[in-house]
């Protein structure tokens, strides 16, 4: 059924049920998140860059990544609450256009304070960006497509970073990050009003809404949405998602120039070689997908991986060499990227409760918070105590994770147990 009643950029609570259009709209939104995540880490790829050029120090650099997180970070719980009340669709476009406009004043004044400034206002801007990918993928795009769509949106970040770093290696300066990151979302921007206009007449009411203008999705738990985070373990949740970021950020982020420094090679070599930890994040998640798909539980696939990932960190504090340090280095990018598509799978369970997108935003709060402390904190423990310091530091915080992980396996086994009990029950009563 195609109508035109409907525009995504003023209405809710709309979904696709033409699987062709609703898959062709996510390959958009895949590339879409992609290159907003690559702009997000221009600092990043540029680092190595920055630092031997003389131009700022590694924590002033961190800090302006820091600064960006600090205030992005808060500002994903009231964008994860925007994303389930206003248009997603319209919270993405404004987020394009003002990071367009940040990375365009970037480019052509690189004063310290102005970037600084210019980074935290991207940061406002981009509030509700993620949340509102996140509720289009979870509640808009068809419904026996969204587990896969997850998958692969689960690639973006990765795709994204190693557009950057690509980018890095082979612009003339490390300014022209700014510059093309500033074209491309505005082409964005423009791309997304115009499909927006195209997707209207293939989107349809949800049921819920369609049946009762009064009916909400959250009413389906018995609890306030407190409680819902609380008993599900998302709360303690946040201590895993927050140690992860640290470590895979700063695997990914850091290792140019711990290489660059450590072993005496240049900054053009250094992110080249970043590219194969890269890569190798993303064999994480296709290890999650093709191998461990549905042989446990979302909890379980996270402590596991966890516990591998500091083991490889106890071997990175022994590695004396070059290729044993990417050896485990790749590793580690594998096994602390693997968790991610787990907690995906875990936000997207909200999304029978209407609070999907409310849950990936703090989600990525505590997200946030840790790429906020590997750019900053970390990088100020590398340039005071070194290396080796930096990894230790690493090592005990996935030491604490791990524990806080396996205390959440029992916690989220005995809510599920509880709720669905209470849906069987609740559909028992309803039948009668």
């Amino acid at each position: 059924m195609v109508n035109s009643k409907f525009n995504v950029e003023r209405n809710t609570h709309l979904h696709f049920e033409n699987k062709h259009v609703s898959r062709h709209f996510f390959v958009f939104l895949f590339a879409l998140y992609a290159i907003v995540y690559m702009t997000k880490n221009c600092f990043n790829a540029a680092l190595a860059d920055i630092v031997n050029e003389g131009i700022l120090t590694k924590s002033q650099t961190g800090s302006i990544t820091a600064a960006f997180y600090i205030v992005y970070a808060p500002l994903q719980i009231v964008g994860g609450m925007a994303a389930d009340r206003f248009s997603p669709h319209l919270l993405i476009k404004i987020g394009l256009i003002g990071g367009a406009v940040a990375n365009s004043v970037i480019f052509l004044n690189q004063n310290y304070y102005v970037m600084l400034v210019t980074w935290v206002l991207n940061a406002i801007i981009q509030f509700a960006l993620w949340p509102s990918v996140f509720k289009i993928m979870t509640s808009e795009l068809c419904r026996s497509d969204r587990k896969q769509m997850i998958f692969y949106m689960s690639l973006s970040s990765t795709v994204g970073l190693l557009g950057n770093y690509l980018l890095a290696a082979f612009l003339p300066s490390w300014e022209y990050n700014f510059f093309v990151s500033a074209i491309l979302l505005l082409g964005l921007a423009i791309g997304i009003h115009f499909y927006d206009r195209h997707i209207n007449k293939y989107m349809i009411p949800d049921r819920i809404e369609a049946e009762s203008k009064t009916a909400s999705p959250a009413t389906v738990y018995s609890g306030s949405s407190l409680k819902l985070f609380w008993f599900s373990g998302m709360f303690l949740l946040l201590i895993p998602v927050f140690v992860r970021s640290v470590i895979g950020q700063g695997i990914k982020s850091l290792s140019p120039t711990m290489i660059m420094e450590t072993y005496g090679i240049s900054p053009q070599i250094s992110n080249l070689l970043n590219i194969f930890i890269i890569i190798a994040g993303i064999a994480g998640t296709m290890l999650v997908r093709f191998l461990l798909k549905d042989k446990m539980s979302d909890m379980a696939g996270i402590a596991v991986f966890l516990i591998l990932t500091f083991g490889l960190s106890v071997a990175l504090l022994f590695s004396d060499n070059i290729i044993t340090t990417m050896i485990i280095l790749c590793l580690m990018s594998t096994t602390s990227t693997a968790p991610t598509l787990f907690m995906s799978y875990f936000n997207s369970g909200f999304s029978k409760y209407g609070k999907n997108a409310t849950a990936t935003g703090i989600y990525n709060t505590a997200g946030s918070l840790g790429v906020c402390a590997s750019g900053y904190v970390i990088a100020v423990i590398a340039d005071n105590f070194g290396w080796g310091v930096t990894q230790g530091v690493w090592c005990a915080s996935l030491f604490v994770s791990v524990l806080v992980a396996l205390i959440l396996i029992p916690m989220n086994n005995r809510f599920r147990k509880k709720e669905a009990e209470r849906e069987a029950l609740t559909a028992k009563t309803e039948n009668l």
